[in-house]
């Protein structure tokens, strides 16, 4: 990489030291990678890369101010990359921020629309807000690009729990159970949503026949024992 105006020595001693901080970034030696990062930028201060590079070992780090600082200089520098938005989204959500994390999401998504992350992110903040037609939009969203993702499935499940969707969420707890056919805490999910819906018979036999795969952990086996 070139910064015009720059002698090239210098814009490479900068993406050496940047370079440097991935790697202890990939260490999760954060500090080392913050300091490697802090050199790349007193070389090349015009670089949103290191800014956001550093954002995101301080992030890594819990330093949520220093993490928000460095997202937005990002920016400032390239306002049209939808991942810098994104992460400093994630910082201003941990922070209590929930009205600039939901700014910043959907700038992420009106720069690049196709990224079920960024739904599933700003469907997060909007359902922690209450807004929880709003979540389920961007949650449905989400599993319209990506429905193999069940961490998407799952929230948008819990929403239509919210909702009293009872049928919808229904759907849902079967999409990821044929995802994760083994996992216990689906199951128990699923359980407790017919039992909610008065369909004791249909989670009794969901639970005897996942007994025959493999063996009910405590919760399931308390839930097998209520409905006996």
């Amino acid at each position: 990489m070139s910064i015009q105006g720059l002698p090239k020595d210098k814009t490479e001693m900068a993406d050496d030291y940047n370079e440097r901080g991935i790697s202890f970034f990939n260490l999760r030696k954060y500090p080392e990678a913050i300091q490697n990062f802090t050199k790349a930028i007193k070389i090349v201060g015009t670089d949103p890369d290191y800014y956001h590079n550093r954002g995101l070992a301080y992030y890594s780090m819990k330093m949520l101010d220093n993490a928000i600082k460095d997202y937005m200089k990002a920016v400032e520098i390239l306002p049209d990359n939808a991942d810098y938005h994104n992460a400093l989204g994630a910082a201003q959500e941990d922070s209590g921020d929930l009205v600039g994390a939901v700014e910043s999401f959907s700038k992420a998504i009106e720069l690049e629309g196709d990224v079920p992350d960024y739904y599933y992110n700003r469907g997060n903040v909007l359902w922690k807000q209450g807004k929880h037609d709003l979540a389920l939009e961007d949650y449905s969203k989400a599993v319209q690009l990506n429905s193999t993702d069940q961490i998407f499935l799952y929230k948008r499940f819990l929403t239509y729990l919210d909702l009293e969707r009872y049928e919808d969420a229904l759907n849902d707890i079967d999409s990821i159970i044929r995802l994760a056919p083994g996992s216990t805490m689906y199951i128990a999910h699923k359980a407790k949503l017919l039992m909610l819906m008065d369909k004791k018979d249909e989670a009794k036999e969901l639970l005897l026949d996942f007994k025959k795969h493999q063996d009910l952990d405590e919760t399931l086996s308390k839930m097998l024992e209520e409905l006996q």
